[in-house]
């Protein structure tokens, strides 16, 4: 953005951003490109409009007219330089103030609105919807991925500490893990891949967990078992830390 007395010195030409895909449809797939008609440098006060259209020249809304099944709406916003250039859900662009300042479009993909299994849908984000609904599939998602990550850490056989606290710290770390995904939302898509996942590997670290160590390897543990045996049986000395120490009749 830059002021009125600068930019009547600059030939305008039109901005294109790069060529990016997307399906519009099952199989169908097309480029698009990000068009200013007026160039990405603008005058304090101007106004234009940034606009998705294919390589051929035709307007996004009019290639997706031509599948009524498909729903896709661009979404606009500014990631950097907000308070110099505001810009609507529709593309509108109007430059407030000189500077710098970066306009991000993003065009949902296909199935971000389908749904799967007991998902509505895969592109929804967030436990809470803006009206403040309770998204109850990505609600049972999150805990599902909890309860799958503790109970993988209790057949993965870690040994207890000693310290109580870290005890507990171990024990809550999973849930504390998975409770950020309702601070930080990842996609329905994103979370059910990482629930299915820990589910399979949790379910491997309980087949291995019943099969038999190796003789060697029973061997060597056993051994161990039982020096903790011995050592906790066996009366500390003087020397050693956790004595108690005998009062002075």
């Amino acid at each position: 953005v830059l002021p009125r007395e600068q930019i009547e010195q600059i030939q305008p030409q039109a901005y294109t951003s790069d060529p990016h895909n997307i399906y519009v449809s099952d199989g169908v797939r097309e480029q698009v490109v990000a068009i200013i008609p007026g160039g990405n440098r603008l005058a304090v006060g101007e106004k234009t409009s940034v606009e998705f259209q294919t390589i051929s020249g035709k307007p996004l809304a009019e290639l997706i007219s031509e599948y009524p099944d498909t729903e896709i709406t661009p979404k606009w916003t500014v990631t950097k330089g907000d308070d110099r250039v505001q810009i609507d859900e529709n593309g509108n662009l109007e430059a407030l103030q000189p500077g710098e300042a970066t306009v991000q479009g993003a065009v949902p993909g296909l199935a971000s609105n389908k749904g799967f299994l007991f998902i509505k849908a895969l592109g929804r984000v967030g436990a809470f919807g803006e009206d403040g609904s309770l998204h109850w599939d990505i609600l049972a998602m999150v805990l599902g991925f909890g309860v799958m990550t503790y109970l993988n850490q209790l057949l993965s056989g870690q040994p207890p500490s000693d310290n109580p606290n870290q005890a507990t710290v171990n024990r809550l770390t999973p849930l504390l893990f998975s409770g950020m995904f309702l601070f930080f939302p990842l996609p329905a898509g994103v979370l059910m891949y990482m629930l299915i996942a820990t589910i399979f590997q949790t379910g491997q670290t309980f087949l291995l967990s019943r099969e038999p160590l190796p003789e060697n390897l029973q061997k060597l543990a056993d051994e161990q078992e039982s020096k903790k045996a011995s050592e906790a049986s066996r009366e500390a000395l003087p020397f050693e830390p956790g004595r108690s120490k005998k009062k002075a009749g």
